[in-house]
């Protein structure tokens, strides 16, 4: 049975490895990569995505706000 990370905790990892995959020689990528895919479950090809890209992660919890209710 495989566990799960959480998504808080994959969303730490993006950032942390994110910068570091980015400076990496090829040969290096591969071995980062291998073992993100491993840690995180993620497709090969939307971990590269995700790594490789200056992107900034969505919020992962939604605010919003509800009409008040008027009598």
């Amino acid at each position: 049975m495989t566990k799960m990370m959480s998504l808080s905790a994959r969303r730490e990892m993006i950032l942390g490895v994110n910068n570091s995959y980015g400076r990496a020689s090829k040969s290096e990528k591969t071995k980062i990569l291998d073992g993100f895919v491993a840690a995180t479950g993620y497709e090969r090809k939307y971990a590269t995505l995700l790594l490789s890209k200056k992107i900034q992660l969505p919020p992962h919890e939604r605010k919003r706000k509800r009409p008040g209710t008027q009598i």
